[in-house]
């Protein structure tokens, strides 16, 4: 679905990434780890398509993909049933009804309930997840995810752990980012590092 063959990843002058490869298939978890500054979310973006490389290749085989970034990037007066149905393009923002695909997705990140309220109102973690549940609407072949265990509790990282990893398990691609791994990322189930 994605490759990088011998990847360099440039901002201006400096050098972020430089000879990176990885191959990220269907139905597999690859994990992109590292500190703080080594340019996880730059791999993550180019594999993407929101970056160009200064060197070497990015090939990607996806029909559909969604993105989490660290940010929620919500827009704050639109429900969090529409936000999440901005993750699928061509159907209606703001036409009335029952929408079943939003509230599986919504239950997936364990946000049954808030389908209803504007975004300004959810907690941060909250927010976090109802981004997720966005990425997941469509059902992509590839999910791109920044951290997505960052700035959650124990309950509700288990909650995205398990979300990531059913849509692994449904065929999904899923390639992420994070500093280290812990003991929520066995609620995804197998996957693969690569460091940074």
């Amino acid at each position: 679905m994605i490759e990088f063959d011998r990847v360099g990843l440039s901002r201006g002058s400096r050098v972020i990434v430089d000879d990176v490869s990885l191959r990220l298939h269907s139905g597999e978890i690859l994990v992109v780890l590292g500190k703080s500054g080594l340019g996880k979310t730059t791999v993550l973006h180019a594999a993407a398509g929101l970056l160009e490389p200064s060197t070497g290749t990015v090939t990607r085989r996806a029909e559909r993909q969604g993105i989490l970034f660290q940010e929620a990037r919500l827009l704050p007066w639109m429900s969090v049933g529409r936000n999440v149905r901005l993750g699928a393009p061509g159907r209606s923002v703001w036409s009335s009804g029952p929408y079943p695909e939003v509230d599986r997705a919504l239950d997936e990140v364990g946000l049954t309930d808030v389908a209803h309220l504007s975004t300004f109102r959810l907690s941060g973690g909250m927010q976090r997840r109802a981004a997720l549940a966005r990425a997941l609407y469509a059902r992509p072949s590839v999910v791109f995810a920044d951290e997505p265990f960052a700035h959650l509790d124990s309950a509700s990282a288990k909650t995205v752990g398990v979300a990531l990893g059913r849509a692994a398990a449904e065929g999904a691609g899923i390639l992420m980012t994070a500093h280290e791994i812990t003991d929520v990322f066995t609620t995804m189930g197998i996957y693969r590092t690569l460091f940074l």
